[in-house]
């Protein structure tokens, strides 16, 4: 048995706590980490000096860390537990320290904290998971590293847990080697976490003896565990018997009760997940992260920075800011000083400064980055610390991995969130899905759009805009079901597919996000709430993508119509019986409006097809007809659905140019003859879009981008 008594035995019965608000926007967040870290600290200086936790970890932010993870699933803390029990008998078996052992204790208890943020169908997913799937925990394993920085847990337990999933073959990850640098508590750990997961067959939920899990674990002896450890935790439980056998009756569950299932635990673990939910937006999108309290000290260096800036955490955490530390210059080289740099301009403002700058690398050498400096006020203007985001903007950035330019493709660039593309694939896959069972599931089709977004842009700017879709893409993220893809359509549209829902139960998640969307406080904007209007539709036979999604993009349009903010579920007979035919959008022969403009093309009328076959080429434009006095094209090309996308090449026009007669124009000098061709363009919209201005744009590019092939008057 383990000598001496356990920390997890003192943490499993703690008080109750105050009720605590839950912030969601990206401040309010970050402002959490830096009260977590300020709490941290307080909590330490009150500390006795004959805690055993002292120096390692506060006691009350231990226990908010496992009410959280009891909260998000009770079996992890239990898991927890008995992997801190396993590894704390092997290290004190070859003969640890106290206090080493209590800092291998707190990171088994610890080290599955990322867990708190990853979705349960990846969680909970009983197959082997994909290269994708196993990136995401991987992220998310960075992240809750992350939160223990700012929670003040000692350097030592963090580089246990992160270096817990490395692999012994001597390989390279960044600057930072894998193999025979790992910690050896990381390789305690290791074994431990695999030992207890091993015990259950997940299959047929029987227990595996413990000969078989040695012996499984031994073959990965080398690669992913250490050899000499496998056998230092296998003499001990042969000697000392398994020490929580009796408790769970040899089925691989300790009797562990959640540390606090309190009011106050669902406080923390819906805090915790925001916080998760944030920084894996921040992870996804940008290069690097680092946070300082008020003292412009380092409480969080993620990931991303180390391997952008070649600087470790354990050599950054505790550090205060200077230009010797980490120095910064403007854009054109000139170093910035500790009075004179982005921190101090954004606290001085008040408010988050963006510019585009260059910062040092370890090795002398200098990155060009946008970096954002966020200062981290509370209500009463009191400054709590300063958040700095790095984006890189150098051309010998890292190298995009296959998994994260799938994600790219697949992924909407400001919201993160699903892509158009990925919603139309997506949506065909269903429908072929539907349409090939004897007895299909139903599934529906949820299509929203923000109100009156285009005054957000025109009264905030385009940058409280852009907020505005990401502060929603987040809360959709969080009220939506396990399963369920969110996408941006284009613009503030969004839809979102809903596999398992009929009618009846889309409807009612539509409403319930119409109402979570109208109680939150989105993009921050000064006295002025943001609601949005919804549609609904669910599969019927013989349905096809083009049909669910316009079903349910016409009952959005009905919301809208009907006076926003609210709302409409249809099905395909209650769409044909619509007596206003508004509602509906219009048919692809439906006339369309069209914009027609004359010119002078500056070229000759033999040389015009030249010039016309480069814009063909460079606009991958597709000929429909030829004849000699006029030419028929298609510019652009539409996705599965027939709708109009976000960009100038998913906005398919249909371009008809007529030739009139070649003509010569006199001047002057080297200038006294040019040929001209007069040229009638018109520009007719394909596919189904409502907004007239859109047209007139999109059409208006089009023979701007002609004009300038022709040189034309």
């Amino acid at each position: 048995m383990v000598a001496g008594r356990l920390i997890s035995d003192e943490i499993f019965s703690p008080k109750g706590g105050e009720r605590r608000s839950v912030p969601r926007d990206s401040s309010r967040l970050l402002l959490g980490l830096t009260t977590l870290a300020r709490l941290a600290e307080l909590k330490s200086q009150n500390r006795s000096s004959s805690d055993p936790l002292e120096g390692i970890v506060s006691r009350p932010i231990l226990r908010m860390l496992l009410g959280a993870l009891g909260y998000r699933e009770p079996d992890f803390v239990a898991h927890a537990r008995r992997v801190a029990i396993l590894a704390a008998g092997t290290a004190d078996y070859l003969g640890w320290e106290t206090r080493q052992r209590k800092l291998l204790e707190v990171s088994s208890l610890v080290h599955d904290i990322g867990k708190i943020g990853i979705p349960d169908h990846i969680l909970f997913k009983c197959d082997k998971l994909s290269s994708e799937e196993s990136e995401l925990l991987n992220l998310h394993r960075n992240i809750g590293i992350n939160v223990l920085q700012a929670a003040g847990v000692d350097s030592e337990v963090l580089s246990i847990v992160s270096e817990a999933n490395s692999h012994f073959n001597g390989a390279t990850n960044g600057f930072r080697r894998i193999g025979s640098d790992v910690h050896q508590g990381a390789r305690i750990l290791a074994v431990a976490d695999a030992y207890d997961v091993l015990r259950r067959d997940t299959e047929n939920d029987q227990p595996l003896r413990h000969d078989e899990i040695i012996r499984t674990m031994m073959e990965s002896a080398g690669s992913r565990f250490d050899g000499n450890v496998i056998r230092a935790l296998n003499r001990w439980i042969e000697n000392a018997g398994l020490p929580f056998a009796d408790e769970d009756g040899g089925q691989g569950h300790a009797a562990v009760a959640a540390p606090d299932t309190g009011e106050k635990a669902v406080v923390d673990a819906s805090f915790l997940c925001h916080i998760f939910s944030y920084l894996y937006f921040v992870e996804s999108m940008y290069d690097g992260l680092c946070l300082l309290d008020s003292n412009l000290r380092y409480v969080v260096w993620n990931n991303g920075l180390e391997k952008l800036l070649g600087r470790r955490s354990d050599d950054v955490l505790g550090r205060n800011w200077s230009s010797r530390e980490v120095a910064f210059a403007d854009s054109t080289g000139r170093e910035h000083t500790d009075s004179d740099n982005p921190i101090q301009r954004a606290i001085e403002g008040g408010k988050s400064h963006t510019s585009t700058s260059r910062v040092q690398h370890v090795d002398g050498n200098w990155i060009e980055v946008e970096l954002q400096s966020i200062p981290l006020f509370d209500q009463a203007g009191h400054l709590h610390g300063v958040a700095q985001i790095f984006q890189d903007k150098s051309s010998g950035g890292r190298v995009p991995e296959y998994h994260e330019l799938k994600m790219a493709a697949s992924r909407d660039a400001l919201t993160g969130v699903a892509n158009r593309g990925e919603l139309e694939r997506q949506l065909a896959t269903m429908v072929a899905e539907y349409n090939q069972q004897t007895e299909p599931e139903p599934f529906s089709v949820i299509f929203l759009d923000i109100d009156f977004f285009k005054s957000v842009n025109d009264n905030f700017g385009h940058a409280a805009g852009d907020q505005v879709l990401v502060d929603l893409s987040k809360l959709l993220q969080h009220e939506v079901y396990s399963g369920e893809l969110i996408a941006r359509y284009g613009g503030e549209e969004f839809v979102v597919l809903c596999p398992g829902t009929d009618l009846d139960q889309a409807r009612r998640r539509a409403e319930r996000l119409r109402t979570a969307i109208f109680e939150t406080q989105i993009g921050d904007l000064p006295d002025h709430r943001i609601t949005s209007s919804f549609g609904v539709t669910e599969i019927e036979p013989d349905d096809t993508a083009v049909t669910v999604l316009s079903r349910a993009d016409n009952a959005l349009y009905i919301s809208k119509e009907s006076g926003r903010n609210r709302t409409t579920a249809l099905t395909r007979a209650l769409a044909k019986s619509q007596v206003d035919v508004e509602a509906a959008p219009a048919a692809d022969n439906s006339p369309s409006p069209q914009l027609t403009e004359t010119f002078d093309a500056c070229v000759a009328a033999d040389m015009i097809v030249y010039k016309l076959g480069g814009f063909i080429d460079d606009h991958r434009a597709r000929l429909i007809e030829v004849k000699p006095e006029f030419v028929k094209m298609q510019v652009g090309r539409r996705g599965l659905l027939p709708f109009w996308g976000s960009r100038d090449d998913r906005r398919p026009v249909l371009l008809e140019i007529k030739f009139g007669d070649g003509q010569s124009s006199r001047g002057h000098g080297a200038k006294k003859t040019a040929a001209q061709t007069k040229m009638t363009v018109s520009v007719q919209p394909i596919g189904w879009i409502r907004d007239q201005e859109q047209i007139e744009q999109r059409a208006r590019r089009v023979i701007k981008d002609l004009r300038s092939y022709f040189v034309a008057n």
